[in-house]
């Protein structure tokens, strides 16, 4: 059995004694401890050091209770506890062990953050510096709305799309046949696998794209996608934006 937590008798000082007991004639050997009850969490100390006790054992090993006690055995355990402070350090340094592991997570934690936001940021400045100069064959990754017929997906699938010509204000695109769906966050490492590798893998279906539209998305502050509207003839069965793009490759 796993034990998480744990109350324990800190020794502060022991010896030996000999003394007589309450009601006693004769004397004995005892051995006396001052204690402190203690804690300790997953190993490490965790408190304690709230008062100090005696503890009495004969030679047997027997604890003998405080109501046994002579009024001089009371007056030398007295004494003997005022020579020893609580080392509170020792007791509750569990807690500095925690602080510093969390100090720790922080910065790792903190500086894992700082490098994803910066991959971030570069991954977008990247997506928009090639959107800035679209051409055919490019390839994006994207989050789809719709399929190729414009049908509703269940939940929001990854994948990708391939430029295939830009005539005038429509924009004429492709879009990957395999989707990634085991992950709800579009991240491109994720659909690195599916990346179509033979004109097969790509849907027959070649779908317009209204590309002004795409281009005044280009001009947005802060933007980190571009959306992307179908203008079909088949445009009704569409419902808005068919996908969104996130990345390149």
């Amino acid at each position: 059995m796993l034990f998480i937590y744990s109350i324990y008798d800190f020794v502060l000082a022991e010896k030996t004694i000999t003394t007589t007991l309450k009601n006693e004639s004769s004397a004995r050997n005892f051995t006396l401890q001052i204690i402190t009850p203690a804690r300790k969490f997953l190993g490490l100390p965790f408190g304690g050091g709230l008062v100090k006790i005696s503890r009495l054992y004969d030679e047997y090993g027997k604890l003998i209770h405080a109501r046994n006690y002579s009024e001089e055995l009371k007056a030398e355990i007295k004494a003997f506890k005022k020579n020893y402070a609580i080392p509170y350090f020792q007791l509750w340094k569990g807690f500095l062990f925690i602080f510093a592991a969390i100090l720790i997570w922080a910065a790792v934690y903190g500086v894992k953050n700082k490098i994803a936001s910066q991959q971030r940021e570069n991954e977008t400045e990247k997506l928009f510096n090639n959107l800035q100069h679209l051409k055919a064959g490019q390839l994006y990754g994207v989050t789809f709305f719709t399929d190729s017929k414009g049908k509703s997906l269940d939940g929001l699938p990854s994948g990708w799309i391939k430029i295939n010509k830009i005539v005038a204000d429509t924009l004429f695109i492709q879009r990957s046949k395999q989707l990634e769906t085991s992950n709800a966050l579009f991240d491109m490492d994720n659909i690195s696998t599916i990346k179509p590798q033979s004109e097969t893998e790509w849907e027959e279906k070649v779908e317009r794209i209204n590309y002004k539209l795409f281009l005044e998305q280009l001009k947005e502050p802060n933007k980190k996608s571009v959306d992307l509207l179908y203008i079909g003839s088949d445009h009704d069965n569409y419902s808005g934006v068919i996908l969104t793009v996130k990345g390149c490759e």
